[in-house]
């Protein structure tokens, strides 16, 4: 891996409206090795974004997502553009910067791209109604399909140009081509792992021939939007198209000034954070703490119910999701030989404080669940503790793993 990928300084939006699926663009980013990353909620993204060079926003609530950014998000963006960042948006981070005339969507217009699967009539639903569309004024943003996808990367495209990749779509948008944008993927194909919500005719209408993935110079930056989860952990191919779309980035770039030029400090893992630690006691607590959450979270997942949050509708799965997550790099962390002592608000007690909190939630949730209550606060509550838990979690955990504090 070249040295450059280890100094770039990424961050990942996880704050309102941010779906499990960020953390699909985490496991990509440790498949190959880079590890100066920070979770950007929306009350420090404007702040964050001077300090970093890639960002990246992944699914989710697209309505949600401008409403908590709209006051000073898209001056930050562009800001950010122009001095040569590089966005990454994947399915509602796609559609997030395309023209609208929507409330708090209409602060985000970077790029002129019209949507194929905007209808005025709602197709009948052949599986998962609730996931065919979204109202959007007096029509729908129609989803036709689910799951895995075939999409054919442009001759231009380097190492993968004119090849067919498999990657899963859950919502993302399929453009229609524009003098705005260089594409460079295209909706080619369906498999026998396509999940169809309604008639494929129509499904081929909608997505067959259309942009999958593209890209637009704005000032020194580029903004590359994702129509399917590239980053996707079961895709590595898709995974490998992100990685290279980044070097190609740097590739193409002028040099940048480095951290600290422009008055921004030059920190640890580019996010501010200090060497973190923990004691023996401390990672044991947490990790038995997050072992009885995991359990509460996996006998939650089998429930047959779903809440409609925002525009967006979300299962039990999602929770486990997020807890899988964390335990995942939790469970094999040894703490440092000689590790220093953690003072009372920091790092252990901080993390075991968010994951008794969440644990209570996931508890909580499931007796109301088997008590026939209301369950759609208490759901959204649940959601929003595990993705703030998660967030600090690996906010931690990469910086242990930078300045190696486990082994």
């Amino acid at each position: 891996m070249q040295e450059w990928a280890h100094r770039l300084r990424i961050g990942i939006y996880v704050g309102e409206g941010a779906s499990h699926s960020w953390t699909w663009f985490v496991d990509l980013l440790e498949r190959f090795s880079y590890s100066r990353i920070r979770f950007l909620s929306e009350e420090d993204f404007g702040r964050a974004l001077p300090c970093l060079d890639v960002l990246m926003l992944s699914g989710g609530d697209t309505f949600a997502v401008a409403r908590a950014l709209e006051r000073s998000g898209p001056e930050a963006l562009r800001s950010f553009l122009e001095r040569g960042g590089l966005y990454i948006g994947s399915c509602a981070g796609a559609y997030l910067p395309l023209h609208s005339s929507k409330d708090h969507l209409r602060s985000f217009n970077f790029v002129r791209g019209r949507i194929n699967n905007l209808s005025r009539d709602l197709p009948q639903a052949l599986a998962l109604p609730a996931k065919l569309s979204t109202s959007y004024g007096c029509a729908y943003v129609i989803h036709p399909v689910r799951e895995e996808v075939v999409v054919r990367m442009s001759e231009g495209f380097p190492v993968w140009g004119g090849k067919d990749v498999r990657v899963p779509l859950y919502g993302g948008p399929p453009l229609r081509p524009s003098d705005d944008f260089v594409p460079f993927a295209f909706y080619s194909g369906f498999t026998d792992r396509t999940l169809f919500l309604t008639e494929r005719e129509l499904a081929g209408r909608v997505y067959l021939g259309q942009v999958a993935a593209c890209e637009k110079a704005i000032g020194d930056g580029r903004m590359v939007l994702l129509g399917p989860h590239f980053e996707h952990p079961g895709f590595p191919e898709g995974n490998a198209i992100v990685d290279e779309w980044m070097r190609w980035h740097v590739a193409r770039s002028r040099p940048r000034r480095p951290a600290g030029a422009d008055g921004t400090a030059e920190t640890d893992g580019a996010s501010g954070r200090s060497e973190a630690r923990l004691t023996a006691r401390a990672l044991d607590a947490l990790k038995k703490e997050v072992s009885n959450m995991r359990i509460r979270a996996a006998a939650l997942a089998r429930e047959e119910i779903s809440w409609q949050i925002g525009a967006k509708v979300y299962e039990p799965e999602k929770m486990l999701h997020f807890v899988e997550a964390v335990w995942t790099r939790l469970a094999p962390l040894k703490p440092r030989n000689g590790g220093g002592p953690v003072r009372e608000h920091e790092t252990g007690d901080r993390l075991l404080d968010l994951a008794a909190s969440c644990h209570a939630g996931v508890r909580d949730l499931s007796a109301r669940i088997t008590g026939g209550e209301e369950t759609r606060d208490s759901a959204e509550a649940v959601l929003c503790g595990l993705r703030r838990f998660t967030a600090a979690f690996l906010e931690c955990y990469f910086s242990f793993m930078t300045n190696r504090g486990f082994r």
